[in-house]
């Protein structure tokens, strides 16, 4: 006699954020969610007070709890502290969250929110009858992800090899969900030679010291360059004081949420080496000079970076003491080699994987 047939899931929990990147991979596969459901499909997300996810998803559109959490790797002692005194009271709100919410499905994006819930998702999966899911976007797993890899049904990695730290757990290599309106791009028009400047969704000061220390190479060349600069909030004002004495073409944003029209315009890209950040210049196809943070945990920006630039897809330039003028000589020299810039366009698109929030939300399905 056979069992009953596997339940119809209508219910996702999206848990985690914090960045940018944890929280537009969520609503990536959220989207994704909803066109395989349908009308009944129901979202919620949950993620930490104070983080990105209360700015993003609301505006994607889904409905966002949040817990007070703090942080345990590369902080101070007395945050350790507080984040431990903060976790039975965030484990409480997501046994109360699930209970409310009834999911039948719950997938850990990243950051210290998707602990908890996942966590507890896990333990009662079971008894509950959900099923618990964690991706893991960058090429060496973070903390959170290495413990709930033991506890949750399947993994989803962004990047080949990444699964070997999660043995005894079933591993799918998906490559990293990123919104629907990333997809490869046409060369941007020329002149002028445009180069766009993120560090992203909370800027990045390394990066905005080196540009602006460039700034008077650049504009002192007879080859014609604007700059697009999304500053983050914290450092807008120092970088656009900067900008005023500097005759180059530039716009200079605190953020930008029109992302794939900016892409659009770009000859050059200079960013961090997230995996959500690396999977988009894969998606529009542009060519970049990749900053790694120095201080990301176990160096994974840095490790991703490699993946690019060992295939010429990228140019890494490592953050260290202030080489702005090193940076406005490399730009320069990729303006007027334009047969470098083509030639880092068609290998970055090798890295675009379309399929990524598809592939895992069908292998979400019973």
């Amino acid at each position: 006699m056979s069992g009953k047939p596997p339940k119809f899931p209508k219910r996702l929990l999206v848990a985690g954020g914090g960045t940018g990147g944890h929280v537009l991979a969520g609503v990536s596969i959220a989207d994704r969610w909803k066109i395989k459901i349908g009308p009944e499909a129901q979202i919620l997300f949950v993620g930490a007070q104070g983080g990105w996810e209360e700015k993003l998803v609301p505006r994607s559109g889904y409905s966002l709890e949040v817990l007070k959490l703090g942080a345990l790797n590369r902080v101070s002692r007395i945050e350790k502290l507080k984040t431990l005194f903060k976790l039975p009271f965030a484990l409480f709100k997501s046994l109360f969250l699930i209970l409310k919410f009834k999911p039948d499905a719950i997938i850990g994006v990243g950051g210290y929110a998707s602990g908890p819930v996942v966590l507890i998702g896990s333990f009662f999966g079971r008894v509950l009858g959900l099923k618990t899911f964690v991706l893991e976007q960058n090429s060496v797993p973070g903390l959170t992800n290495r413990i709930l890899g033991r506890f949750v049904n399947t993994v989803f990695c962004a990047f080949p090899g990444s699964e070997l730290s999660f043995k005894g757990t079933p591993v799918i290599v998906t490559g990293n969900p990123i919104r629907s309106n990333m997809m490869p791009m046409p060369p941007a028009p020329q002149p002028p030679f445009t180069v766009f400047i993120f560090g992203g969704s909370q800027g990045a000061m390394g990066i905005n010291s080196l540009i602006l220390e460039a700034l008077p190479r650049l504009e002192s060349s007879d080859h014609a360059i604007e700059l697009i600069h999304q500053t983050g909030e914290k450092d807008f004002e120092r970088v656009k004081i900067g900008y005023e004495a500097s005759k180059i073409s530039h716009r200079v944003e605190k953020f930008i949420y029109e992302m794939a029209e900016t892409y659009q315009r770009a000859s050059l890209l200079i960013c961090r080496a997230g995996s959500s950040t690396l999977s988009e210049v894969a998606a529009v196809g542009r060519a970049s000079i990749l900053v790694p943070l120095p201080t990301a945990a176990d160096n994974h920006q840095e490790k991703n970076a490699q993946v690019f630039v060992e295939q010429d897809a990228a140019i890494l330039f490592p953050q260290g003491p202030a080489r702005g003028g090193e940076l406005a000589d490399l730009i320069l020299k990729l303006a007027r080699d334009p047969a470098r810039i083509e030639a880092m366009e068609k290998k970055v698109r090798q890295f675009y994987r379309a399929t990524s929030a598809e592939d895992i939300v069908t292998s979400m399905q019973p």
